[in-house]
């Protein structure tokens, strides 16, 4: 729970998710919005979820499967950028 001067503000995976988008730290965020299960579409959440993974070491797995993990990684950062920026 964070204190402000003016509110009191409950911190949600929302608002910490977020948070870690503005502050650049890509992966925390990634690992955090692909728990959701409302507010993507199935083929954004398949690729914030592949995005991911990729990030956490398991890209190889992606590249074998003949999937662009950079290009996965990109989208997946529009997609939160849209949202949520």
């Amino acid at each position: 729970m964070r204190v402000t001067k003016y509110t009191l503000f409950m911190e949600t995976k929302t608002s910490k998710a977020v948070e870690l988008l503005r502050g650049g730290r890509i992966r925390e965020a990634l690992a955090i919005f692909r728990t959701f299960r409302m507010g993507f579409t199935s083929d954004e959440r398949r690729t914030i979820q592949i995005a991911s993974e990729s990030m956490s070491g398991h890209s190889r797995f992606y590249e074998s499967l003949g999937i662009s993990v950079v290009a996965e990684q990109q989208k997946a950062v529009e997609i939160l950028t849209r949202k949520y920026l």
